[in-house]
């Protein structure tokens, strides 16, 4: 039995017995030229050309004193199909990537390849992708063998199917197919219990090594949370506009910055990758979303610590460190720490909380459904990228973040009347954060580590909005109007909805410039997650979904580059603030209109390199990656088990859910952005 020992393949061994010949170790090309070489002078014999999917199969036989011959009396054809399958189809019943692909086999994990006829052959494999280098696996006729590919890509497969066998040698027919070997990224509660633990050991290595750490025991294209991190912030928290969310571009951006990930996590251990979380599953098996498994103290722990500071502290993750970017990184907040600069919490360790300001989990009552997504599955992409930017995944964000540290004042209003009129607990946040772009907020540059969080809070200075002490409700109407905060908020009777609680716009507006605490998941630093990492697969995988489906001809799905805005939505203001000639430190106004953020244009460059072989440094348009993450590019290293098995679906089937449903849009709350991402 040949095998691997890591990235080494077991040299090539031809057995001296029963007249089956020790061969020297040749390339390809030369092995074929002596497969086929004309014997007694007879015509040679047409070369193999290796093609996915393509069979060829001819007659040989191989005589104990010679090299190769061909058996002119016996070139019959026989019919031969490779049959390629691992412990995880075995497991599950299904085939990877729905059988989209050929041959699809997961890298770094035992496969079992055999023949459906379960004839006895010789298996040859080549040792790595496009070096025309075969490898005989088994020494013995065997009717199935086990083998790990390590090296991603196509590798061509011969194999000499024993037909027969006399004195003169053993009469075989050659079978040439090929396997595709890829990265395989499964729902986390899907993997086996040592794939699991090999994904959560990876991971939490992957949270703790620092940059320096990690390009010494990984390498030079390591790439370390802090530096996605900041790469993140760099996108999302810009004063200017938000690069990566609110628009068509948010998409593209996740599937580039999860690919880094799994590159990075994979350098730790290559037999993992960036799975994913179907959170749809949690509704349909009936369950509180707060008390999921993925909760888990030795998962991701708690999703609302039960401490004051809201840190994760019990579990695989507890105390994990937010990264201080002091002199690596242009964004942080005034305590040194790579986060939102308008969060400006002390706390150094990961937070969450499943309250939003007061109101629990964000007036959620569960995660998306399979019934949200398959109400999708007959829109256009620009509606489809609203909707995963909002209602299909941002909430999960929200629920898993929350935002506290809010005036109490509030309270009864949040918890009693907001909803009811037409208003709901994150736009606080979100309004917070639009005032801050324009300049209304003010951040402290730096705070000491010896400054109580109180008095390092964002305000708006009097330099700007006015004397408080003489500000009224109509002062403060007119400076929330001109700030556009009415524009984008659908809450009625706003006026009398606040003076219920002996509530005025002056309040208001405190509050909005007071901001708050928001956990790192309903912030510009969300990668300081764990969760962040699983999250944004689904997303990817409905996609990959649509797109199959399209070309089978299931549905029709529109794919011109576009984001369906939505109007009265507190994140998606449609603002873009130029800053550049802001004095820093002064309290001068930027200049801001309406238009588009660089990011999302269709023609705009996306921030990622080196995400496969051939790009290198080469940035690609959001127009250009999209086509590179089509389930059937081939430069897409990994594949996803499947796209359209969902366990909460109609015969667990995301079509069946699609083609049951008589609605065309069924998502109970369609109006979240990604909270400030």
């Amino acid at each position: 039995l040949g095998f691997c020992d890591g990235d080494k393949m077991a040299p090539t061994i031809y057995p001296d017995s029963k007249s089956y010949s020790t061969l020297e170790k040749v390339d390809l090309d030369t092995f074929q030229e002596k497969i086929f070489e004309p014997h007694d002078n007879s015509k040679k014999l047409k070369l193999f050309v290796a093609l996915l999917g393509l069979v060829s199969i001819s007659a040989v036989s191989i005589k104990k004193s010679s090299y190769l011959k061909i058996n002119n009396s016996d070139l019959s054809t026989t019919e031969q199909t490779l049959k390629v399958v691992g412990e995880f189809e075995t497991r599950t019943g299904r085939t990877f990537n729905d059988g989209l692909l050929h041959n699809l086999v997961r890298v770094h994990s035992i496969t079992t390849l055999e023949l459906e006829s379960s004839q006895t052959a010789y298996f040859h494999i080549e040792k790595s992708p496009n070096t025309n280098e075969m490898v005989q696996i088994n020494t013995e006729p065997k009717t199935s063998i086990s083998h790990m590919f390590t090296d991603i890509g196509i590798h061509k497969i011969q194999i000499d199917v024993v037909n027969n066998e006399d004195d003169d040698g053993v009469v075989y027919s050659t079978l040439y197919e090929t396997v595709t070997s890829k990265i395989i990224r499964a729902e986390l509660r899907d993997l086996d219990s040592v794939d699991r633990k090999n994904y959560f050991d990876a991971l939490r290595t992957f949270q703790y090594t620092s940059q320096s750490e990690g390009v010494e025991r990984y390498g030079l294209k390591y790439k370390s949370l802090a530096l996605i991190l900041r790469d993140h912030l760099y996108g999302a928290a810009d004063k200017e506009c938000d690069h990566w969310h609110d628009d068509a571009g948010m998409v593209n951006h996740h599937v580039g910055v999860t690919w880094q990930f799994e590159q990075s996590l994979r350098k730790i251990d290559p037999r993992t990758a960036a799975h994913y979380w179907d959170y749809t599953r949690e509704p349909g098996r009936d369950q509180l979303w707060y008390k999921s498994n993925i909760f888990d103290d030795e998962w991701f722990g708690s999703n609302s610590p039960n401490n004051a500071d809201h840190i994760v502290d019990k579990g695989r993750f507890a105390y994990s460190p937010v990264v201080h970017g002091t002199g690596f990184s242009t964004i942080v907040n005034p305590y040194g720490l790579l986060r939102s600069p308008w969060n400006t919490n002390p706390t150094p360790y990961l937070m969450r909380s499943n309250t939003t300001f007061f109101d629990f989990a964000d007036e959620s009552s569960n995660f998306p459904t399979c019934s949200d997504f398959a109400g999708y599955a007959k829109s256009s992409l620009s509606e489809v990228l609203s909707a995963l930017n909002g209602a299909l995944h941002g909430r999960v964000h929200i629920m898993i973040g929350g935002h506290w540290d809010n005036s109490n004042e509030w309270k009864n209003l949040a918890l009693e009347s907001l909803q009811s009129a037409g208003g709901s607990p994150d736009m606080f946040l979100l309004l917070s954060k639009y005032l801050w772009r324009q300049g209304f907020t003010r951040i402290p540059e730096t705070c000491s580590a010896d400054t109580s969080h109180a008095d390092c809070m964002p305000s708006c200075p009097e330099t700007i909005v006015g004397d408080w002490d003489d500000m009224d409700d109509v002062k403060a109407s007119q400076i929330l109007s001109v700030a556009g905060v009415f524009d984008l908020t659908d809450v009625s009777n706003m006026h009398d909805l606040l003076n219920d609680y002996k509530l005025g716009y002056k309040d208001l507006l405190k509050e909005l410039c007071h901001i708050g605490s928001p956990g790192e998941m309903y912030s510009s630093s969300a990668p300081q997650d764990p969760t962040f990492w699983p999250l944004h697969g689904n997303a990817e995988r409905f996609i990959t979904f649509l797109r199959v489906s399209k070309a089978k001809g299931l549905i029709e799905f529109d794919e011109t580059w576009g984001y369906e805005h939505i109007s009265e939505l507190a994140s998606d203001n449609g603002i873009v603030c130029d800053w550049s000639e802001v004095e820093a430190g002064s309290l001068e106004m930027p200049t801001c209109s309406k238009g588009t953020c660089s990011g999302h244009k269709e023609d705009d460059l996306l921030p990622f390199t080196d995400l496969y072989h051939e790009q290198g440094s080469t940035l690609l348009t959001n127009s250009e990656f999209y086509q590179v993450i089509h389930p059937y590019s081939d430069k897409l290293p990994y594949a996803f088990d499947t796209f359209s098995y969902w366990e909460a679906c109609d015969k667990h089937n995301l079509f069946d859910q699609y083609a049951s449903s008589s609605k065309v849009k069924a998502v109970s709350k369609n109006t979240e952005g990604l909270g400030g991402m």
